[in-house]
């Protein structure tokens, strides 16, 4: 994967797709800044045609399908509307300097019963939410998983971004739009994500080593919820939120069993800290 002409190519057609949006674009840009945000949506696609909609008025560069799947909207080069009113320390409008990239996933979800619907009343397997607060909030809401492949690819496109153009830092919506933005939400590893990209000791995370073999990795604070899969020994993990003397972790390092796990809850005597 490279950058060219401001646009990702790719000789994998299963990595990259261009689709071009010319509605809701501005002019040209020197990016400073990229904008991580969740799409709100039912899928990659159906954001792709909703910000290529006129009526949208909004826009974003990049969109990352839960696959890992790369589309690519707007040239790099060229203005998005993805920030909309924002400001973080002395920058306004972010639209101006940064580069947006959508990650699919519905966002907040409400608990009904024992569903989780979104916004738009498609429900979403509870093993994949995840209960905790909103770092602007005091109360938990419920939040849908990232996966592996997204948070790889967003990775990858991100580091080839910040070779290519001077990009000062990585933010969330949520970063420049406190209070009117909630994505990309509690599960994007954000301060990992920037540390391991900017290399930055202020940005480091609070990571954990397993200091067990077969650890248990968990769907909630206690022995009573099943497992995900086990890790082992020296699998380095970034701390979210405890209770109970439990650890809400996101595995940095591959699981033993399931790729797919990302998040889990695992006894925080069998972790030490890095």
């Amino acid at each position: 994967m490279k950058i060219t002409n401001h646009k990702l190519l790719s000789e994998s057609v299963s990595e990259i797709i261009v689709s071009d949006s010319t509605n809701n674009v501005g002019g040209v840009i020197d990016p400073q800044f990229i904008i991580i945000h969740f799409t709100a949506g039912q899928s990659a696609e159906s954001s792709v045609e909703w910000f290529k909609n006129p009526s949208a008025k909004a826009s974003a560069h990049l969109v990352i399908g839960r696959d890992g799947k790369i589309i690519q909207l707007v040239d790099f080069n060229k203005m998005a509307w993805h920030a909309g009113k924002s400001k973080w320390a002395d920058f306004n409008g972010f639209n101006n300097f940064s580069i947006g990239i959508e990650l699919d996933n519905p966002g907040r979800l409400t608990k009904v019963g024992d569903r989780y619907l979104s916004w738009f009343k498609a429900e979403y397997s509870k093993d994949n939410v995840v209960e905790m607060p909103h770092k602007h909030e005091k109360g938990n809401s419920y939040w849908y998983e990232y996966t592996k492949e997204q948070i790889d690819a967003c990775m990858k496109v991100c580091k080839l971004i910040m070779e290519k153009y001077h990009i000062q830092d990585i933010l969330g919506h949520d970063d420049i739009a406190p209070y009117r933005k909630d994505d990309p939400g509690p599960l994007f590893p954000m301060e990992s994500f920037r540390s391991k990209l900017l290399g930055r000791e202020d940005n480091t995370a609070d990571i954990y080593e397993v200091i067990a073999d077969a650890v248990n990795i968990r769907k909630g604070p206690s022995t009573k919820f099943g497992s995900y899969g086990q890790l082992n020994q020296a699998t380095k993990v970034e701390f979210i939120k405890s209770s109970m003397g439990w650890f809400l972790v996101y595995v940095l390092d591959k699981p033993q069993q399931n790729d797919d796990t990302l998040y889990g809850w695992i006894n925080g005597s069998l972790l030490k800290k890095l």
